[in-house]
């Protein structure tokens, strides 16, 4: 996806449009009614209200394109706060007008059916806060699951009740003079939004290990604010602070979380994607390789994740007969593990192309990468030489993943054998290799742990079997076209769960 130098993605670029439209549209909306309804008609605390909601929503709109354009917020993460400052922004669009249609008999069922959005609102904004925090602290495990699970099952339950209160009248009802009136039961409306905030401030209490003093205090004034305002207004009729006090700590949120981050964490972004860039750029990319040959036909890709990793893929002729096919993860993450894998890499490539077999190429590696590895980095390596007149291959596995195989008439299957360990794991190892034959039609696929071991959102892995099930959707297709299935399925899976890990994938077609 290209982007451009204000920061903004062509879709981003949409969404702000959209969006731009939305807000001034509610405003505009505003301003009309206001004028229609006639300011003299208009109680002076309602006035305040509006002045505030108005400014609220102005508020609102610039946090929502600095969201966009903010390189430090994608994927779920920037997902569920737009979530939440949109529900906050619909809040005070509905409050406002609350105000305005209050009193105006021929307009009661607008009245209601407005009042009803705004009860939605406070829900939703809970829950939106919820997963953004959930996604901030990266967990959704133990008791902080089951309280996700409490927390979604109880907006369903949430907004529910609030669709009934048109015909009970259970929280407000609005009678036929237009008059809005709270009912003795209206405290019970604010049951979910205290536990779900409350349940995400016991959450950030339990991963306070990992979070900053200042990111803590951060949100758990998020959670005491608004509640504290509720609790205050919750017996005073014609003061409505509490929508514009939740948009004005979303800002504040959304400042200390991102913006405090400051220069040095900036600098450092910058470059782990310069690193990145080199790593990415330093993997052969020129499709089809080969095209003069007709033995083959073969694709790879990486995927990278936001933060460097070590996976590699390597494709090269050893000599006129034989292709050599290399798929490597490096152990750990950032700038060490990317060096790591870019000496990883020549060494094999070496080895190999001064004669040593599979094996033999590993032993020779694994000792040169023990020396001085201070860091205590370790590589897996799957190794292949293939001779393309016969399609013999010769493989080594140094705690890899499995290979998957699909002869010319069957289907992917997962080629499983024990393995040698991985390589500068420690000195003196000898790694094991054994033979394989490709016939005509025959396709091999190779991986990183990163494609079994993508993750949705609820901790769920890909896994094998999801991984054959989509080799074999599209197994007759070419390499290309596989690898790009294969990334479908996993998106589809992953949907907005973040991705922490390097998807890379290697596919050869052996033609004859």
């Amino acid at each position: 996806m290209e982007q451009n130098n204000n920061g903004l993605t062509k879709t981003k670029k949409k969404v702000a449009a959209i969006f731009t439209i939305i807000y001034i549209g509610m405003i505009v909306f505003i301003g009309v009614l206001a004028h229609l309804r006639g300011l003299s008609n208009i109680v002076d605390i309602y006035l305040i209200n509006i002045g505030i909601d108005v400014v609220g929503l102005f508020m609102g709109y610039v946090l929502f394109i600095s969201c966009l354009i903010d390189v430090q917020k994608s994927g779920s993460n920037l997902r569920y706060l737009l979530a939440l400052l949109n529900a906050a922004a619909l809040g005070l669009f509905a409050d406002a007008c609350s105000w305005l249609l209050d009193g105006v008999p021929e307009l009661r069922a607008f009245n209601i059916l407005d009042n009803t959005i705004y009860y939605m609102c406070a829900p939703l904004e809970a829950y939106s806060f919820w997963l953004y925090t959930m996604t901030y602290l990266k967990v959704n495990k133990g008791i902080v699951r089951k309280l996700g699970h409490i927390s979604r099952f109880g907006l369903f339950i949430a907004m529910a009740v609030r669709i009934l209160n048109i015909f009970n009248g259970i929280y407000f009802t609005v009678d036929e003079m237009g008059v809005y009136h709270r009912s003795s039961t209206y405290a019970v409306s604010m049951i979910y939004v205290f536990f779900t905030a409350l349940a995400a401030l016991v959450s950030v209490i339990l991963e306070r290990k990992q979070l900053e003093s200042y990111q803590i205090a951060t949100f758990a004034i998020y959670v005491v604010a608004p509640l504290s305002m509720a609790l205050v207004t919750i017996g005073i009729y014609g003061l409505s602070p509490t929508p514009a006090t939740i948009m004005l700590v979303v800002l504040l949120m959304y400042c200390v979380l991102n913006v405090s981050q400051g220069r040095r964490q900036a600098v450092a972004d910058r470059d782990l994607s310069l690193a990145s860039d080199i790593q990415e750029n330093s993997l052969p990319k020129i499709f089809p390789y080969m095209p003069e040959r007709e033995e083959f036909d073969l694709f790879a890709s990486m995927t990278p994740a936001k933060e460097v990793g070590g996976d590699f893929y390597d494709f090269f002729m050893v000599d006129d007969d034989h292709i050599a096919l290399v798929m490597a993860d490096v152990s750990g993450k950032g700038i060490p593990a990317a060096l790591f894998m870019m000496v990883s890499r020549t060494l094999i490539k070496n080895r190999v192309q001064a004669g040593d077999s599979p094996a033999m190429a590993l032993t020779n590696v694994n000792e040169q990468l023990c020396e001085g590895n201070k860091a205590g980095l370790f590589v897996t390596i799957w190794l292949a030489v293939i001779d393309l007149p016969t399609g013999k291959g010769i493989a080594a596995n140094a705690g890899h993943e499995h290979p998957v195989l699909k002869k010319a008439n069957g289907d992917f299957e997962l080629v499983i054998y024990r393995h040698s360990p991985a390589v500068a794991t420690m000195e003196g190892i000898k790694f094991k290799e054994h033979e394989f034959q490709l016939e005509p039609g025959d396709k091999l696929f190779v991986y990183t742990d990163g494609v079994t071991e993508a993750t949705n959102i609820e901790d769920e892995l890909f896994g094998e079997k999801r991984l054959v099930e989509a080799l074999n959707s599209n197994k007759d297709a070419s390499p290309e076209d596989i690898l790009s299935t294969v990334k479908e399925h996993i998106d589809s899976f992953v949907k907005d769960a973040e991705q922490f890990d390097d998807i890379t994938m290697l596919c050869m077609e052996y033609t004859s």
